[in-house]
């Protein structure tokens, strides 16, 4: 292997340990200006597939192990409020890793309105982004634009209860 593969494979695990451990931004509502009161975990994982006790082929998700390009990593955000109020406003923005490409329709949050950044800045429905081409033309984006997602809680997440929200993207 060249080095520059290693060096870019090197990389590539570099930014998967460091995205395990990123942080979230989150404009959830706070109790107190000194707590915030939504906690975010931010997990990567690899779908695997599996015989269940019936014997038939499943899937699950667990812990990456190795990963090399073209593996597909699913990324869960748990958003918890650990106040003792509902936590209203609560928007999640994970911006999609370097040296990993988004995959189309796969950003899901049950209760949550889904947007999607081409800069990290401003987000819009996918449908409603477009690209514009050297040429002066446009285009719709392609799953290698997605440079963020942002989820916004339609109500609040109650004391003690979480939330959660997903998306997958493949290793370059």
């Amino acid at each position: 292997m060249s080095i520059n593969k290693l060096l870019s494979h090197r990389r590539v695990a570099l930014s998967l340990l460091l995205l395990a451990a990123l942080t979230v931004q989150t404009g959830a509502q706070a109790q107190t200006a000194a707590k915030p009161c939504i906690e975010l975990k931010n997990e990567a994982q690899m779908e695997q597939t599996y015989t269940d006790a019936q014997g038939k082929q499943a899937t699950r998700l667990a812990a990456l192990g190795k990963v090399v390009p073209g593996n597909e990593v699913v990324y869960t955000i748990t958003a918890k409020n650990v106040c003792d109020k509902p936590a209203t406003n609560v928007v999640v923005n994970n911006p999609v890793p370097e040296h990993m490409t988004y995959v189309m329709n796969s950003a899901m949050g049950v209760g949550a309105d889904i947007t999607y950044s081409l800069d990290g800045k401003s987000f819009a429905k996918l449908d409603a982004l477009t690209i514009k081409n050297a040429d002066g033309t446009t285009r719709t984006p392609r799953a290698d634009d997605i440079k963020s997602i942002r989820w916004v809680y339609s109500t609040a997440i109650n004391a003690g209860q979480s939330g959660f929200v997903r998306f997958r993207a493949t290793v370059k």
